[in-house]
């Protein structure tokens, strides 16, 4: 490394790190990125960055990042568009103001609530939204309610419970055991708890088995903990079986709890020490038992129950939905730039057998709606800025792209084409449903905005927008909750419920 040279005095405003930081400008960079692009020590940036700081010149924002003092506020630079310039655009172009949605949304109520604390799926709504929906929109028994992005199944467990057909497609196959098992009410209680008498009972015969593929895997576990899973996981029956998937189900479930990991939102380890909580064994029981509970409690409405629900193991941009089959759509789809399930649910992917590689996991990120691990063979064809599927995107993008040149050093130099390709990919999906819904039905949507490299992207108006270039009329957009970004804490963002509907003389 080269000698970091002068140090930063008071009358030094040509010091290289103040120039760099410069450059980068509204979107900052790390200690790390500065060393590399100045080629200096780690070491030698935090102690200058920390006098900068001292100085009053520069500012550390979320996710270690440093910027300048004169990018503090985004809205005040002539190059930021923020967001309600969009928002006042959308209601001139699309003729729909904002409104207010005051109601429960979040995932987090659903892990006390009962079959839907059977997996702990972090992202998403709430059962309680769902039975809001269902209630506003005057979903009726027997009606067919589908959700494309279907998750762990908290759309179709609700929809089951309150007379209708549920219909769903998800590609994370862990997903789709939770969703099947959840939904799969008929279930009784004493074959569950039978078999999970049986799974102990073989487990204490079996001697440790063979660790997944993840090469963290021993850094994720206590030696302890490791020779306990995968004894239960040897011992589980075949997936297939209700009261099979059930079991495979529970210890699923015990996989995060049982690690030094945790999942809030994304993967990352926690301060969780190897003898804190319960062994991974009780933790199986106590799945067994709150499933076994669950399922009791149910049968006093077995009578209202719609017909089996449906999950298809299946992409939805692809998914086919025969013509006028559905009347209600509700779903959350990824956010732009948001998480990386793949990422994020390797652990369950492996130790359930769903993936035994990392080249199954990359073939299944591929798959999946793009995130920014997306493999660089994916972004090829949407580098530029030909076709993209609204105007909008034609302004947004560049500004992405520019802004990654002037930092010189971004997690990716192709972020422009991973939002062209999500906005691309989300489109056969309005699309499908559009085509899926009955004249007069509607899509509800639960989606947000984002911040990247520096640049406001407004998803939930976006994918209005895009509700309209297939067919769909904006009935409302409610914003139903305040966020804040990774990269600045201080910049608020939204996640707004959107709903669409489908023209009743449309063809």
């Amino acid at each position: 490394m080269k000698d970091p040279g002068p140090s930063l005095g008071d009358g030094s405003r040509s010091h290289p790190l103040r120039a760099a930081l410069g450059e980068t400008g509204a979107i900052g960079a790390t200690v790390r990125q500065l060393a590399t692009r100045l080629d200096m020590a780690p070491r030698h940036i935090e102690r200058a960055l920390d006098r900068l700081e001292r100085d009053g010149d520069a500012l550390r924002l979320g996710r270690g990042l440093w910027v300048l003092r004169a990018f503090e506020t985004l809205a005040d630079r002539d190059d930021f568009v923020d967001p309600g310039s969009f928002v006042e655009r959308f209601q001139q172009e699309n003729g729909v103001s904002l409104g207010r949605y005051a109601g429960p949304i979040t995932f987090r109520s659903n892990d006390a609530t009962p079959v839907h604390r059977w997996w702990p799926y972090v992202q998403g709504y709430s059962a309680e939204f769902v039975r809001s929906m269902l209630s506003a929109h005057s979903v009726v028994r027997g009606a067919t309610v589908l959700d494309p992005f279907a998750g762990s199944g908290t759309t179709l467990v609700e929809a089951r419970r309150a007379g209708a057909r549920a219909q769903g497609t998800e590609l994370l196959l862990p997903a789709v055991l939770a969703a099947r098992v959840k939904t799969g009410f008929e279930l009784e209680a004493a074959p569950v708890s039978r078999g999970a008498e049986g799974v102990l009972n073989r487990a204490r015969t079996l001697s440790p088995g063979p660790l997944p593929f993840l090469r963290e895997t021993r850094r994720q576990f206590s030696p302890d903990a490791l020779e306990e899973l995968t004894r239960l996981r040897d011992a589980l029956p075949p997936e297939g079986d209700p009261v099979a998937d059930a079991l495979r189900l529970a210890f699923g479930r015990i996989l995060i709890p049982s690690s030094r990991l945790h999942r809030s939102p994304c993967l990352g380890y926690g301060r969780r020490h190897e003898s804190d909580g319960p062994n991974p064994t009780d933790r199986f029981l106590t799945a067994i038992a709150e499933m076994t509970d669950d399922l009791r409690e149910l049968k006093a409405e077995r009578g209202r129950w719609g017909p089996d629900a449906s999950i298809q193991a299946q992409d939805a941009r692809t998914a086919g939905w025969p013509p006028g089959s559905v009347d209600f759509a509700v779903t959350s789809p990824p956010y732009v730039n948001g998480m990386d399930y793949v990422m994020n649910y390797k652990v369950d992917l492996a130790w359930l057998g769903y993936a035994r590689s990392y080249r199954d996991l990359t073939l299944l990120r591929r798959a999946e709606v793009a995130c920014d691990n997306l493999p660089r063979s994916e972004t090829l064809r949407y580098v530029g800025l030909e076709r993209t599927p609204d105007p909008w995107l034609n302004e947004i993008l560049p500004r992405i792209r520019e802004n990654v040149a002037r930092k010189g050093s971004y997690r990716r130099d192709d972020m422009h084409a991973i939002v062209h390709r999500y906005f691309a990919d989300l489109k056969p999906v309005l699309a499908g449903v559009y085509r899926a819904l009955v004249p007069g039905g509607r899509f509800v949507l639960v989606v947000g905005d984002s911040l990247l490299a520096g640049t406001y992207v407004p998803g939930d108006l976006l994918v209005a927008r895009l509700g309209t270039s297939v067919g769909f009329s904006i009935a409302s957009v409610e914003v139903a909750r305040r966020r804040r970004s990774g990269q600045r804490r201080s910049f608020e963002l939204r996640e707004s419920v959107v709903t669409l509907e489908r023209p009743r003389g449309a063809g």
